[in-house]
C-alpha cells in the first residue's frame, strides 16, 4: 500500500524486499519480481504472510502491527461502509485502489473483503516500507 504521491521506488529496497520473499517461501530469488503476486505467482498461503512481515521488519528496522493493513484499507470508514457483507462497496473499491496502485486491474466490483490478501504483490510490500521509512502511516 502506498501514498498517491510516493517518490520513485528506491532500488535497495526493492531488492531486500524481494530477497525475504524469497527466503520465506524458500523459492529461487530470480523467480521473484517486483509484480510477482503473492499468492498466485509465488505460491504464498496466509501463514507466510507472518513470516515475510516479521523479516520485513528485523531487516527495515520499521514495526507494522496488527490489523494495521486492514486499518489503511478502510481508512475513516468503518467495516460496513468498506465491505457490507463482505464485499467491497464503490467506496471501499476506490480506497483501495489509492493504497495499492499496482493492484488496480484486479480491483473490481464484487471483490470481497477476504480476496484482498490475494492481491498483495512483492511490491505492495515494497510500498509499505517505503511508506513506513518516510513515517507515513496509516
Amino acid at each position: 500500500m502506498t501514498e498517491p504521491s510516493a517518490p520513485a521506488h528506491d532500488p535497495e529496497i526493492a531488492a531486500k524486499v524481494r530477497t525475504i520473499v524469497a527466503e520465506a517461501l524458500a523459492i529461487d530469488p530470480a523467480t521473484v519480481k517486483n509484480e510477482s503476486l503473492l499468492m498466485a505467482d509465488l505460491g504464498a498461503e496466509s501463514l507466510d504472510y507472518l513470516d515475510i512481515v516479521f523479516k520485513i521488519e528485523r531487516t527495515f528496522g520499521i514495526q507494522i502491527t496488527r490489523g494495521e493493513m486492514a486499518r489503511a484499507a478502510r481508512g475513516d470508514m468503518s467495516e460496513e461502509e468498506f465491505a457490507p457483507g463482505g464485499v467491497l462497496s464503490d467506496k471501499g473499491l476506490e480506497r483501495l485502489r489509492e493504497l495499492m496502485p499496482e493492484a488496480k486491474d484486479r480491483i473490481v466490483p464484487g471483490l470481497r473483503a477476504m480476496q484482498i490478501l490475494g492481491l498483495f504483490s512483492v511490491q505492495t510490500f515494497v510500498n509499505l516500507v517505503e511508506a513506513k521509512k518516510r513515517g507515513v502511516t496509516a
